[in-house]
């Protein structure tokens, strides 16, 4: 069951207790929806502390609203989550390295008024950063290199696609070089307005012979080791930060400055 909590007018309050349904999630979608349009910021406070189940709908209808809400993410500032169990903070752990952007914190049922109170603290806008994705000339034609340095945002992906489309429609094969400066995660909203980035990927997987990824953090190249056999003929391959030389050499390219 899913239950409105009184709270600031620009905070999403809900108790979710016993088997969440999807009609609980319908609802959760309206206030959400209304909350968006009404305020500039908006917080999220969710006691899950009671919940001991989900239906297959329910998810169905959650998974909706998360990417309603991902639409709108910059509208969202904090979320705080109450719950006594152990994979939230897990959880969120994650989600904290893909969405910089957006504050989440776990409280403990005795925390219940201080996380109400931490959720509905409205922080200042952040700065507009320049784009994250930064391409990298190289001796090479068909060898493509580009520096990820700050947060991926939507506004920058219909350029970045659009050259990387045109990379791969000049040539039979390619090799890419990524070198991950400072990836601090992404823009949700990529997912919904890049409607090119998967198509561009799909094409990229048939093209692609070599890909170095130079500087990744230790989860990004767990992750990448694991998906590896997934591409079984497209060689991936990681290398540390000062490993770069090694990196080109593999694609048999260099940086031209």
């Amino acid at each position: 069951m899913l239950k409105q909590i009184t709270a600031p007018d620009h905070v999403i309050a809900l108790s979710l207790d016993g088997t969440l349904t999807g009609e609980g999630l319908q609802e959760y979608r309206h206030v959400l929806e209304k909350k968006l349009q009404e305020h500039d910021q908006i917080g999220l406070y969710i006691d899950i502390t009671e919940l001991t189940d989900m239906t297959a709908n329910s998810i169905v209808e959650g998974t909706k609203a998360d990417m309603e809400l991902f639409s709108h993410i910059k509208q969202l500032k904090r979320c705080a989550f109450v719950s006594d169990k152990e994979w939230p903070k897990a959880a969120i752990s994650i989600a904290d390295r893909l969405l910089p952007m957006l504050e989440m914190k776990v409280f403990s049922s005795s925390e219940k008024a201080d996380a109400l109170s931490w959720a509905a603290e409205k922080s200042e806008q952040p700065i507009e950063k320049r784009g994250a994705i930064h391409f990298l000339p190289t001796n090479k034609d068909n060898v493509l290199a580009f520096e990820v340095d700050g947060v991926l945002s939507s506004s920058e992906m219909p350029s970045v696609t659009q050259k990387l489309e045109q990379f791969l429609n000049d040539y039979d094969t390619v090799r890419l070089l990524a070198r991950m400066k400072n990836f601090d995660g992404f823009d949700p909203s990529i997912l919904i307005h890049s409607s090119g980035l998967l198509s561009m990927k799909v094409a990229a997987m048939k093209k692609l012979e070599r890909y170095a990824i130079v500087g990744a953090p230790r989860w990004m190249c767990t992750f990448i080791e694991t998906m590896n056999p997934v591409f079984p003929k497209v060689d991936i391959k990681t290398f540390t930060a000062d490993q770069e030389n090694e990196a080109l050499a593999w694609l048999d390219a260099e940086l031209v400055k």
